[in-house]
């Protein structure tokens, strides 16, 4: 084989080898019905299903007057947005009682998968509320039937009532080719308001693309020198 067409086979293999591509369908919440911040359940998330009225898909430019719904806001510094940009999910711990969940299609049976996503805390700052007190949360993330929590987050009900972003990691390994990801809050105190955004799930066993393009261009480089010196001989 000559050294052009070794090479050509070895990157075409790199080609069609697996690539770590997100699994999760509208991991940002950017596909839906909705034009403003309403309910989750009522907002028609694409690729998203949730049965109760403790979630919120918040638009980055919804927060004009400190308030979500009638008598329901937030407290402190809060942003319009988080690091992953557009819209966002935020919960309040104290009504959820059904998971916001998703179906992932595609897994290998065996292999691990790295989950990351984007969470916060924020405090509701309902008008019945005049002095907010210490509040807590965090998500309680399922993949299957393996279940993680995130670090508890917590706000000490002094102004700002707002955490900052954090970005968490999970890794979780596949027992069949499909999966649901649940995330689920759980919190305590005064109204806490566990926010997510960012949703990824990649496969870790997966080699990346650059590695396998590196490994076939040396195995392309080895057999051009073999035949160079079967040539010279």
């Amino acid at each position: 084989m000559k050294r052009h067409a070794l090479v050509a086979a070895c990157l075409a293999l790199a080609a069609i080898s697996p690539v770590r591509a997100n699994l999760i369908q509208n991991g940002s919440f950017e596909i839906s019905t909705a034009t403003t911040t309403t309910q989750f359940q009522s907002a028609g998330v694409a690729n998203w299903t949730n049965s109760n009225i403790g979630e919120a898909l918040v638009f980055p430019s919804w927060y004009t007057n400190g308030y979500l719904f009638p008598n329901v806001g937030l407290a402190g510094n809060f942003p319009q947005t988080s690091p992953d940009g557009g819209n966002f999910v935020f919960s309040d711990s104290d009504f959820m009682t059904s998971p916001i969940q998703q179906t992932v299609n595609g897994l290998i049976v065996g292999h691990n998968y790295t989950l990351t996503f984007y969470d916060a805390l924020d405090q509701d700052t309902e008008t019945n509320i005049t002095v907010p007190g210490p509040t807590s949360a965090y998500w309680q993330v399922t993949f299957g039937t393996q279940a993680q929590n995130t670090s508890t987050m917590y706000s000490d009900g002094s102004v700002p009532n707002f955490t900052n972003w954090s970005l968490q990691s999970m890794s979780f390994k596949a027992t069949s080719v499909s999966q649901v990801l649940s995330f689920f809050a759980v919190g305590v105190g005064d109204p806490p308001l566990a926010m997510l955004d960012g949703v990824s799930l990649v496969d870790a066993t997966a080699p990346e693309p650059a590695a396998i393009a590196l490994v076939a261009g040396g195995l392309a480089l080895s057999a051009w020198r073999i035949r160079r010196r079967k040539t010279r001989a």
